[in-house]
């Protein structure tokens, strides 16, 4: 049996298959290679909204993005997706 669960979904989409094997059990995570994030998210998240500093050098990684052509029509900045492991 595997648990299959598609995070590049939204909502994530879960479905078990294969259910009659139950000679093996598995859960399988469906990830997108990149997702798009907002700049102005970026500085809520981290908490620098009020720090000029910062935000420059957020400018300016943005402006680099969209030279390499990782900002869509909607100023989103695309990033690559790391899968982080930890002991369940």
């Amino acid at each position: 049996m595997q648990v299959r669960v598609d995070v590049s979904q939204v909502p994530p989409v879960v479905e078990v298959r294969e259910a009659d094997d139950l000679s093996r059990f598995s859960v399988a995570v469906v990830a997108p290679s990149h997702a798009w994030v907002r700049p102005e998210v970026l500085a809520e998240l981290s908490g620098r909204e009020g720090d000029e500093a910062w935000q420059e050098k957020l400018a300016g990684m943005v402006r680099f993005a969209d030279s390499q052509g990782w900002v869509d029509d909607a100023g989103r900045v695309r990033a690559h997706v790391e899968v982080e492991r930890g002991d369940a």
